[in-house]
């Protein structure tokens, strides 16, 4: 009757949960009134947009010249067409803190400039379209990011102009994205909003569509609801993104693009992009005209004019919104669980899991729980799991190791996934099959309660953090709950469903490489986190199989030459992997160096051995570099310093004038200090000090090896004459360094399976 009782309960909670999402969903598939004008977008003109902006201008990085004239020639395209045009030059201070994968603290000062343009209409209500047009770097043409969204912003200048409209339009071109937001983050701290119904952006045209609603902020629920419903419609394929646990860029420059930054200041926002895993043109010299689709123009562009033409907001200005929500994909219907509907299912689920614990205890008064052996359990599945986990990247660590490669997943990281999965889980049912010999508990009702205990503790700590991040852990609280009464493998595997649906939109990610580096790098960090959430899995499992000890017992010993057999299989099948293809070819740099005066000399090096070709090619030994000498030339710049030194309480200041006599004007300039003492550094000439952000002190950080360090650099203008204050007990170790593209170079590498990065580098060292 109890049980009955309980039962009963557990199906109302599933009930409501299911009743809650239907209600929800029901209402989330909102289909805005389509505009039934026919778009006159031209994918042709936009294409001629992106080609002029590729092949006649070329690289644009933030503060070149070239980012210059790509601005000047956006201001007369939309002047041309009727637009209110404006300016916005801005110089600001970007400050870079010491983190996971980049150990010293950079200030950079990024000099640039937004396009702002204005068509009104008969109402203020305003719908802002942005892009950003600066390229990464100086030797990336960035025909796909982002000169596709600039070109399609273009041409919808010429369509709006000709369209009859009451709502006003702005169009935003920002500069300085790729250094994190910069232009557009200038724009929207800066700018009046009041009027701003919502913002779309556009940065990088392809297919499918990305339609982003991650930031720091998320975008509103109702402005997602719109824009999937319309794409819906408009039978135009798309994937919703969304801010889950590891899909945010965590910094301080805020999301994946410029909406990020209206999303800050309270202002609905999001971004159309290409979805999944960047190709290996990101952000490298590939990223080339041939790149860019005239079709995927064509759609996005008439994809983006019947949104600004069709969907409406009933708010204008900075507002708050609910955050939390939760949006569910279902091919190309979107439901959308709400924050309080994401708190409801939550306060059920611990209700229900307090229900039952108290009955479990009640129930087990002749047969209380023996402690000691639960914490026997935990820690025989503590090192099953660390087991587990370790072993599953044996294959990649062989591999390195043979093939002397550090990102072995660079070119198929899906493989590699599915290996280390594989090797997991051959190496669990080897470990496995041996357990019933160790002297643990049989009682399945052991398992269930330390899984519900542990799952309970995690859930409640991230529901204090957010709610939301906490959904999946609700979720698979929730499938163990349920399984007390129904002991079924399927309960165990849905379980952890929502985890392996975040890694799987990690993967389909930009975020992805930097998060596998890191996994590779914190390797400990990695393996203790993944082996705690291995251990509610076990216990699921082993709740199942002790029902049925002798049957299971029978099958893993069955599986073990199979798993293991399967398990070397796939450790060997690695090996076969490329590390390299066409499509994510291996980086090699040329560069050419010059240390002060000294004869220059061009060093060819990647991170990974230099292929064969490319050594046989320079005469060189195998190895990661080869060096090839310049004799009797000048350096391109020549660096004169004069120090003054005053001394007070053991306090060293020093007062460095820096002379720089440019042959001609570097792209990046950098100053570098690193000293075994603390010390802090002043300058107005090299960094305004008035532009940093405030309480902000130019100090060295500690580095492991107990040095401090910073680095301080700027994009063009550049300065002929630098004069900076540095307060320390110790010696200061000063590297002035400059940075330029290099056009010709002197060696050129031709190889099918190769991206290359041509550079010219100045480095001078001074000790004071």
């Amino acid at each position: 009757m109890k049980n009955t009782k309980i039962i009963a309960i557990a199906l109302m909670v599933v009930l409501g949960l299911f009743t809650i999402s239907w209600l929800v969903s029901s209402k989330a598939y909102v289909k805005p009134a389509l505009n039934d004008s026919l778009s006159e977008f031209s994918g042709e003109k936009a294409f001629e947009h992106v080609n002029h902006l590729v092949q006649k201008i070329g690289p644009r990085p933030a503060g070149s010249k070239s980012e210059l004239k790509a601005a000047q020639y956006i201001a007369y395209i939309l002047r041309q067409n009727g637009w209110k045009v404006r300016e916005q030059p801005f110089s600001k201070v970007v400050v870079r803190e010491p983190s996971l994968l980049q150990k010293e603290q950079q200030v950079e000062l990024i000099s640039s400039q937004n396009i702002i343009a204005e068509l009104p209409g008969t109402r203020p209500e305003t719908i802002v379209a942005g892009a950003h047009y600066d390229s990464a770097t100086f030797n990336v043409p960035g025909a796909v990011d982002n000169a596709s969204g600039v070109g399609v912003l273009l041409e919808l200048a010429r369509v709006l102009s000709q369209e009859p409209h009451e709502e006003t339009y702005q169009l935003i071109f920002f500069g300085a994205e790729e250094y994190g937001l910069v232009g557009s983050q200038f724009y929207a701290s800066q700018a009046d909003l009041s009027a701003v119904q919502w913002m779309l952006n556009v940065d990088m045209v392809g297919s499918p569509i990305e339609i982003d609603a991650a930031g720091k902020k998320s975008t509103p629920p109702e402005l997602v609801k719109q824009v999937t419903a319309l794409a819906a419609e408009s039978r135009v394929p798309f994937r919703l993104s969304r801010d889950t646990i590891l899909m945010t860029r965590e910094s301080s420059q805020g999301g994946s693009s410029d909406y990020s930054s209206f999303l800050d200041q309270g202002i609905p926002a999001l971004g159309l992009g290409i979805y999944g895993r960047p190709e290996g043109y990101f952000h490298r010299p590939e990223d080339s005209i041939e790149r860019v689709s005239l079709e995927d123009i064509q759609n996005v562009g008439e994809f983006t004019h019947h949104l600004l033409t069709t969907v409406k907001m009933e708010r204008m200005g900075p507002h708050e919104w609910d955050e939390l929500y939760l949006p569910f994909q279902i091919g190309k219907h979107v439901l959308i669980l709400p924050g309080y509907g994401v708190r409801i299912a939550a306060i059920l689920t611990f209700l229900l899991t307090g229900f039952m614990l108290m009955k479990f205890y009640k129930g087990r008064t002749k047969k209380p729980l023996d402690f000691k052996k639960v914490l026997g359990i935990l820690g025989t599945l503590l090192l099953l799991s660390v087991l587990v986990v370790g072993v599953s990247g044996i294959g990649e660590l062989i591999w390195g190791w043979i093939k002397q490669v550090n990102l072995l997943y660079g070119a198929h990281p899906l493989v590699f996934v599915i290996a280390r999965a594989g090797i997991a889980l051959g190496v669990l049912i080897l470990l496995t099959s041996w357990f019933y010999k160790l002297p643990v508990v049989r009682d399945p009702q052991v398992y269930w309660i330390t899984g519900v205990m542990i799952l309970l503790g995690i859930t409640l700590v991230l529901a204090l953090t957010r709610i939301d991040l906490a959904f999946p852990f609700v979720f698979w609280l929730l499938c163990l709950n349920l399984q007390f009464f129904l002991p079924n493998p399927i309960l165990v595997l849905i379980g952890p469903y929502f985890l392996g649906w975040l890694h799987f939109e990690l993967l389909n990610s930009h975020q992805w490489m930097s998060y596998y580096q890191a996994l590779h790098k914190y390797f400990l960090v990695f393996l203790g986190v993944y082996s705690l959430l291995l251990i509610p899995f076990l216990l699921a499992a082993m709740h199942v199989g002790a029902a049925r000890t002798q049957v299971l017992k029978k099958r893993l010993i069955q599986a073990r030459r199979p798993a293991l057999l399967v398990t070397v299989l796939l450790i060997l099948a690695i090996g076969l992997v490329p590390a390299f293809t066409r499509d994510y070819p291996q980086v090699i740099i040329v560069q050419e160096e010059w240390s002060g005066s000294d004869d220059g000399k061009v060093q060819v090096f990647s991170d990974e051995p230099l292929p064969g070709q490319v050594v046989n090619d320079l005469s060189g030994q195998k190895g990661k570099q080869i060096y090839v000498p310049i004799l009797n030339e000048k350096p391109p710049i020549s660096v004169e310093a004069v120090v003054v030194e005053t001394i007070k309480d053991s306090i060293r200041t020093l007062t460095i004038s820096y002379n720089l006599k440019y042959a001609r004007e570097p792209y990046l300039t950098r100053l570098r200090f690193e000293s075994d003492y603390p010390f802090e550094v002043r300058t107005d000439d090299y960094l305004p000090m008035s532009k940093l952000p405030k309480k902000l002190q130019l100090k060295g950080a500690q580095q492991s090896s107990g040095t401090y360090s910073l680095i301080l650099q700027r994009t063009p203008p550049q300065k002929n004459s630098i004069q900076i204050s540095i307060e320390t007990q110790g010696v200061i170790n000063c590297s002035v360094e400059a940075l330029f593209p290099d056009p010709s170079p002197r060696i050129l590498i031709q190889h099918p399976l190769v991206s290359t990065d041509y550079k010219i580098r100045f480095q001078e060292n001074f000790e004071f």
